[in-house]
């Protein structure tokens, strides 16, 4: 043995080299999960899951060119993994709770929200543009996860030409299964409470909007404490256009 000491060797240090390859398997995955399928990618700090992968492959190294004995070997690759499961296991924890908790304001991910939320076969935000128009000014668009209680929300909002706005306002009227003003009785009966448009910067919708329901439901046994909403908010006036959806 101390003929090949500085040579590399694997016969004694299978264990590691084994968990070096299962830890560099699992941080590809664990990687490309939370910087694909999240909304805002953790490019770097995903790169901790590579901690194992490289704290097994440092054992591996030095046991295969004898600088640590096979049997101390062994003990340190058990206790990294014991170690680094648990802390590897908070850490995804805490990118998780992170996720979904995170509000989404970036007018350049709006096609990577709708793409991650189903559009257009989820008919929550169905009604929603595929993308932002070109034409599109003074954007304001946000996105917030469902996360425990908290419900998820769609808001998005823009001005556009006369044009546009008439095509709009012909397609919804077509669509919608209620038209009408927020102040009128039978908005709130559908599920157009106070405060629905707030994320788009309106306490209370001006008078020239005109409100085009797209779908509303409430379920559970208290009215409205839980259901789903999507409509569009349109004014002439301003040639702006507001999209709402929300599932609580």
């Amino acid at each position: 043995m101390d003929i090949n000491k500085g040579s590399f060797s694997l016969r004694n240090a299978i264990f590691p080299a084994i968990m070096t390859i299962i830890s560099f398997l699992l941080f590809i995955g664990v990687y490309l999960y939370v910087t694909i399928t999240a909304i805002e990618p953790y490019y770097l700090v995903g790169l901790v899951f590579a901690i194992p992968f490289i704290c097994f492959g440092v054992v591996t190294y030095f046991t295969g060119i004898g600088q640590l004995k096979a049997v101390n070997s062994i003990i340190i690759t058990i206790f990294l993994i014991i170690v680094l499961s648990i802390a590897m296991f908070i850490a995804f924890i805490f990118i998780s709770i992170d996720a979904a908790t995170t509000e989404t304001t970036d007018i350049a991910k709006y096609e990577r929200v709708m793409k991650h939320r189903g559009y257009p076969e989820n008919l929550l935000i169905s009604h929603f543009p595929e993308e932002i128009p070109d034409n599109a000014r003074n954007i304001v668009f946000r996105y917030n996860p469902a996360f425990e209680m908290g419900g998820e929300n769609f808001n998005l909002k823009f001005e556009t030409d006369s044009e546009s706005i008439n095509n709009y306002i012909h397609h919804f009227s077509q669509v919608a299964k209620w038209i009408g003003k927020a102040d009128a009785s039978e908005a709130e009966e559908n599920g157009i409470l106070s405060g629905i448009f707030s994320g788009i910067g309106y306490e209370e919708l001006p008078e020239d909007f005109t409100i085009y329901l797209i779908d509303s439901r409430s379920d559970g046994p208290v009215k409205w404490n839980h259901g789903m909403l999507s409509l569009v908010a349109i004014s002439k006036e301003k040639n702006e256009i507001i999209f709402i959806a929300e599932n609580w």
